[in-house]
């Protein structure tokens, strides 16, 4: 039996790889070191609607993207096609239908052994649902940082450790801070030194717990300033019941704090008053019973 030709043996590996890349759930195509089209898969065909003649070229591709990513998706290429290095992009592709899907476009050179470019080859993948997914998770945490930025209270998060990694707005414009400074346990730098040592060590203490917790203290504001605040901290749990972060506020009680005092130091003044005034009557009583006893 004679062996197979080279020519026969060529043709079966073109074969194997287009099936491989009419199986594969991306659109795959090939590039001469040009940039020019000389292949799609039929994953390509049957998305676009675009038969082989009618696909292969050196634009045709950017016609079929969102007019909004055409220069972008060129300005790309064109830096790959001129550096060799890979190519990696997002972009809307029409589908035959006339709908636009997010792919995610990759290729690679190909390279002689004299390092020269000799074919590239591409894919595109469709990421239209992870990138709707990202887009409303994007646009959840715009809503959740605008709730936060402008709720009366100072805000934050932490890790399960109590490390804090995010602050609101209010925060940074409250203590004048930023992110650097406050990060992991920088808030102990607009604490009141007469007070700190007690909050770390509650703190270092219930974080281990993973129970709600509260305590009040004062704070240092951009003035110099220092004002009381009510803190609340609350555990998010996993659905394995594990700690995966912390909310915590930062209410200001200042006036609060200093009504109470000064309704404590009234109620401590009329209390006075009144044992004075007792004092005053028994004396008046024992007064008149002398009297009556003469």
């Amino acid at each position: 039996m004679s062996a197979a030709s080279p020519t026969s043996a060529a043709s079966a590996q073109e074969d194997e790889f287009k099936f491989l890349a009419d199986f594969i759930p991306q659109l795959v195509w090939i590039t001469d070191p040009t940039g020019f089209h000389t292949y799609f898969n039929q994953r390509w065909v049957d998305y676009t609607g675009y038969t082989l003649a009618d696909s292969v070229g050196p634009d045709m591709w950017n016609n079929l993207l969102h007019p909004d990513d055409r220069a972008r998706a060129r300005q790309v290429w064109g830096h790959s096609l001129a550096t060799g290095e890979d190519y990696e992009i997002e972009y809307r592709f029409k589908s035959k239908e006339g709908g636009y899907r997010w792919f995610l476009g990759q290729a690679c050179p190909r390279r002689n052994e004299a390092g020269q470019i000799t074919t590239w080859f591409g894919t595109c993948t469709d990421i239209d649902e992870q990138k709707q997914a990202a887009d409303k998770l994007a646009e959840r945490e715009s809503e959740f940082l605008t709730l936060a930025d402008n709720v009366a209270q100072l805000s934050w998060m932490a890790r399960p450790d109590g490390h804090i990694y995010w602050y609101n707005k209010r925060w940074y414009d409250y203590t004048g801070s930023n992110l650097e400074e406050m990060e992991g346990w920088g808030w102990e730098k607009v604490h009141h030194p007469d007070y700190i040592k007690p909050v770390v060590e509650f703190v270092t203490q219930a974080w281990p717990k993973g129970q709600p917790w509260e305590l009040t203290f004062p704070l240092r504001g951009t003035d110099g300033q220092y004002r009381w605040f009510l803190t609340r901290a609350v555990p998010v749990r996993d659905e394995q019941g594990q700690v995966v972060r912390w909310l915590g506020t930062n209410t200001d009680v200042t006036e609060m704090r200093q009504l109470q005092e000064q309704l404590q130091n009234s109620y401590n003044d009329l209390e006075a008053k009144v044992t004075f005034r007792n004092l005053e009557l028994e004396h008046e009583v024992q007064n008149l019973r002398k009297q009556l006893g003469k």
